[in-house]
C-alpha cells in the first residue's frame, strides 16, 4: 500500500476513484481533483480526509492544484463521451494537460481500458500487453479510441519530459458503494429490480474482474514500476469469469434468478486480461471474484442479501 506519499487523485466522485479516496486518505496526504458537481461530493471527499480541489483538467483548470505533488493516480474519463470530439478533448487532450502540469512527479498513473485491445475471435484468448489494439466499446463507440489516444499523449509526454508513468489497463472493476459500481454494480440492481442483462449472441462473455480492494494496493506496485519510457500493464482480475456466471452468483447472493437477453442493444465484447506481467511486478490478488462479488452485495445492497 502507498503510505507517507503526497497524491493527486482524480475520478474520486466515482466508482473507482471514491474506493481510491477512502483508502489512501488514511496514510498519505491525497488532493483531490473534481468538478464536484454531484450534491454532497465534495463533503464525502473532505469527510474521507481528501483535500478537495475544484477544477477541470479537460479545460486546464489546475492553477488551485498544488505543486508539491509526488504521485497523481488519473482515474477520471468520460465514458461515454457522446462524440469523438468530446472524447478525444476529455480523454485525450485533457490527459496531456494534466501530465504537462505534474511532468515533475515520481509517477504518473494513468488509468486506460481493456477496451484499446484489437478484438480476438477466441473468447478464450488472453489479451496481453503486446497484442494488437484497435478495439471497439459497444456500449460508447467513442470511448475505446479515445482512450488509447490518451495513452498516446502519456507515452509522448512520458519521453519528452521523462516523467516516469503507468498505464494500466483496466478490465472489470467492482466492489464498493460508490457511483454504478461498475459492470457486477449494474447488474445487481439489473437482477434485483427484474430487468434482463444484455448478451451478446453466439460467443461467451468472459471478462477479468477485479475487486478495489486489490486494486489499491496495485497503485504501488505501479508508482515502483512507472518509467520513462512508460511502462504498459494490465489490470484485471486472475480469474477469467463468464459474465452468466457471475450474474447468477450474485442471484444466489439476493434471491432472484437473472434474466439474460442475447444480441440486443450495445451488448459487450468481453475480454480476459492475462496477467503474467503483472505478476513479474509485484502484483498480488486476494480478493476472489465470489468473495468480492459477495462483498459488492454486502456494500451496496445489504437489503437484498438473503444468503
Amino acid at each position: 500500500m502507498l503510505k507517507g506519499k503526497k497524491i493527486l487523485l482524480t475520478g474520486l466522485t466515482g466508482q473507482v476513484g471514491g474506493a481510491f479516496a477512502d483508502q489512501l486518505a488514511q496514510d498519505n496526504d491525497v488532493w483531490g481533483l473534481a468538478r464536484y458537481s454531484s450534491p454532497g461530493s465534495r463533503e464525502r471527499a473532505e469527510q474521507a480526509g481528501v483535500k478537495t480541489i475544484i477544477g477541470d483538467f479537460a479545460k486546464g483548470e489546475l492553477d488551485d492544484a498544488p505543486d508539491e505533488i509526488e504521485i497523481v493516480v488519473h482515474v477520471a474519463a468520460n465514458t461515454k463521451p457522446g462524440t469523438a470530439e468530446n472524447g478525444m478533448l476529455q480523454n485525450a487532450e485533457g490527459t496531456g494537460l494534466l501530465m504537462h502540469k505534474y511532468r515533475h512527479v515520481d509517477a504518473f498513473i494513468f488509468v486506460s481500458a481493456s477496451g484499446c485491445y484489437l478484438d480476438n475471435p477466441d473468447p478464450h484468448h488472453r489479451y496481453k500487453e503486446t497484442d494488437d489494439v484497435g478495439g471497439t466499446t459497444p456500449f460508447a463507440p467513442n470511448y475505446g479510441p479515445t482512450k488509447l489516444a490518451a495513452e498516446g499523449v502519456v507515452r509522448t509526454l512520458s519521453r519528452i519530459n521523462g516523467t516516469p508513468a503507468t498505464i494500466a489497463r483496466l478490465d472489470v472493476s467492482y466492489g464498493g458503494p460508490y457511483d454504478d459500481g461498475g459492470l457486477p454494480g449494474h447488474h445487481l440492481e439489473s437482477i434485483i429490480e427484474g430487468r434482463p442483462v444484455l448478451l451478446p449472441k453466439g460467443r461467451p462473455c468472459l471478462h477479468s474482474p477485479i475487486h478495489e480492494d486489490d486494486m489499491v494496493r496495485h497503485l504501488a506496485v505501479f508508482a515502483r514500476a512507472a518509467s520513462s519510457p512508460a511502462t504498459l500493464v494490465n489490470w484485471g482480475g486472475p480469474e477469467g469469469v463468464l459474465l452468466e456466471e457471475w450474474c447468477r452468483y450474485i442471484g444466489e447472493l439476493v434471491g432472484r434468478e437473472p434474466i439474460f437477453e442475447y444480441g440486443a442493444g450495445k451488448t459487450l465484447w468481453g475480454r480476459i486480461t492475462d496477467t503474467d506481467y503483472g505478476t513479474s511486478l509485484g502484483m498480488e490478488w486476494q480478493v476472489r471474484w465470489k468473495e468480492g462479488m459477495r462483498r459488492m452485495v454486502e456494500a451496496r445492497r445489504p437489503d437484498a442479501l438473503v444468503s
